[in-house]
C-alpha cells in the first residue's frame, strides 16, 4: 500500500492555530457506490454542512479504485483521494494502524467516520456514525459477510471514538446496549428528505411512472432492497389475501440484495406474478418522487430499521403510510401513519384492504403525513452533527 508520508504531512496534523477554523475531515467513500443509504447520508450531510459553514471547513476523504466526484457540491471542499482499495485500506489500518487518516488530510482537528469504520488518527478527534446494529440485533436477516466483520470490531470502534452519531433513539438505545458505551456519547441527528426530492401532482406522476415503467395506478407501494430485513414476503402473503378485493398492483421499487430465494419463494406461492410489478432500483430522485405521489398506499413491513428513510420519503410526497411498529420506524411516522407488528400477516391484509377502500382516511394520512416530514430538515441533522464536532474538540 503506497501512502508515503511527507515532513509536511506528519507535522500538519499537530499544528493548530489560535482563531483559524475547525478543520473537520469527513469519509465520502460511500459515494464511490450508487448512491443508496449510506451513501445519501454523505451526500447530504455534507452538502447542508457546506451550506451552513459555521466557522468550519471541510476536507473529504475516500479510499478505492473508483475516484468520487467532489465537485458534486456546491462549497469549498478539498479531497484526498487514495486510489486503492478500500478493503486493503482497512486492512492496513486494522492490522498495522497506519497511515493515520488526519495526516493524509494535511491535519485536521475532527475526523468523521461515515460507514462504520473508524481508521486511526495522529491527534485529530474521532467521531463515527453507527447506522444501525441490525448485524448485532438480527443477525439472521444480514449477510454472513456484514455479521462477521462488522461485529468483530465495531465494539472497539465505538469504544475508541470520541463521539458516536445515530439516525434514532432506537439505534442509540441499541448502541448502548450492544456496545457498552455511555448514552452521553452517543448524539442522534435523524435524517431528513431533501428539496430536491419534490412531490408531483397526481396526474403528472401517473403519468411519469406509466411513460418510464409501464406501472398503471392503481398501486400499493413498496420501496427498499429486496432483502430478508425487508420483510417483503409478508406484504407478498397479506395482499394476496386481498387480490380479490382491489383492483390495485403492488409495485416493489428497490435492487435485488441478499438472499432472495425466500422472496421468489413466496411470490411463487402467492400467485401474484400477474399483479407484482418490480422495477429495480429507482436511481433518479424525480422518478422516486413520482411513484410516492401516485401510490394509493405504501406499506413498510421491516423487521428492523435505523430510520427508515422510504417512510420519510412517502409521507414528504403525501403517501399513506402502513408500516411495521418496530425499531426507528415510529420515531419517523408518529401517529400519523397505521403501525403494525412485523410478523401478523392477517392484520397487514386488514389494514390494506381498509385503507384502499377508504379515501377519505387516506387523505387524512396524507396531510397528517405532510405535516409530520416537514419536522425534519437535514438543516438540523447538520447542525446537530456540527454541533458534535465542537464538543470533542471544545473537551480535548
Amino acid at each position: 500500500m503506497t501512502l508515503l508520508l511527507t515532513e509536511r504531512t506528519m507535522s500538519a496534523s499537530n499544528t493548530r492555530h489560535m482563531g483559524k477554523a475547525m478543520d473537520v475531515g469527513i469519509d465520502i467513500g460511500p459515494l464511490t457506490q450508487t448512491r443508496t443509504g449510506v451513501g445519501n447520508y454523505c451526500y447530504y450531510l455534507v452538502k447542508h454542512l457546506l451550506r451552513a459553514g459555521g466557522g468550519m471547513t471541510f476536507k473529504a476523504f475516500s479510499t478505492g479504485l473508483r475516484r468520487v466526484d467532489a465537485t458534486q457540491f456546491d462549497g469549498p471542499l478539498s479531497h484526498r483521494h487514495v486510489p486503492v482499495p478500500t478493503r486493503l485500506a482497512y486492512r492496513m489500518w486494522e492490522t498495522v494502524h497506519w497511515p493515520p487518516v488526519d495526516t493524509l488530510l494535511h491535519g485536521v482537528d475532527v475526523y468523521h467516520a461515515t460507514n462504520f469504520f473508524l481508521p486511526p488518527t495522529a491527534s485529530a478527534k474521532r467521531v463515527l456514525t453507527i447506522h444501525d446494529l441490525t448485524f448485532l440485533a438480527a443477525p439472521h436477516l444480514c449477510s454472513p459477510k456484514i455479521v462477521g466483520p462488522f461485529s468483530r470490531s465495531i465494539g472497539r470502534f465505538a469504544q475508541e471514538a470520541d463521539a458516536i452519531l445515530a439516525y434514532s433513539d432506537s439505534t442509540a438505545r441499541d448502541i448502548v446496549a450492544h456496545l457498552g458505551v455511555s448514552s452521553e456519547k452517543v448524539t442522534v441527528a435523524p435524517l431528513a428528505v431533501d428539496e430536491d426530492f419534490q412531490p408531483l401532482r397526481r396526474p403528472d406522476a401517473e403519468e411519469q411512472v406509466r411513460r418510464h415503467y409501464g406501472v398503471r395506478s392503481p398501486y400499493v407501494l413498496f420501496v427498499g432492497t429486496i432483502e430478508p430485513r425487508k420483510n417483503v414476503p409478508l406484504l407478498l402473503r397479506a395482499f394476496s389475501k386481498i387480490r380479490h378485493e382491489v383492483p390495485h398492483q403492488l409495485v416493489l421499487a428497490g435492487a435485488t440484495g441478499w438472499n432472495p430465494q425466500q422472496f421468489h419463494r413466496a411470490l411463487l406461492e402467492a400467485n401474484l406474478q400477474d399483479r407484482v410489478v418490480q422495477t429495480g432500483y429507482v436511481k433518479n430522485h424525480a422518478e422516486l418522487a413520482a411513484f410516492y405521489s401516485a401510490a394509493d398506499l405504501f406499506a413498510f413491513p421491516s423487521f428492523y430499521e435505523g430510520f427508515g428513510l422510504p417512510v420519510l420519503e412517502a409521507m414528504t410526497c403525501g403517501c399513506p403510510v402502513i408500516a411495521a411498529d418496530n425499531s426507528a420506524i415510529p420515531e419517523v411516522t408518529g401517529a400519523d401513519a397505521v403501525l403494525l407488528p412485523a410478523g401478523d400477516t392477517d392484520a397487514w391484509a386488514e389494514a390494506m384492504n381498509a385503507l384502499l377502500h377508504d379515501p377519505a382516511r387516506r387523505d387524512a394520512l396524507s396531510e397528517a403525513g405532510r405535516r409530520r416530514a416537514a419536522l425534519f430538515s437535514w438543516h438540523d441533522c447538520a447542525a446537530r452533527t456540527a454541533g458534535v464536532y465542537r464538543s470533542v474538540t471544545t473537551c480535548a
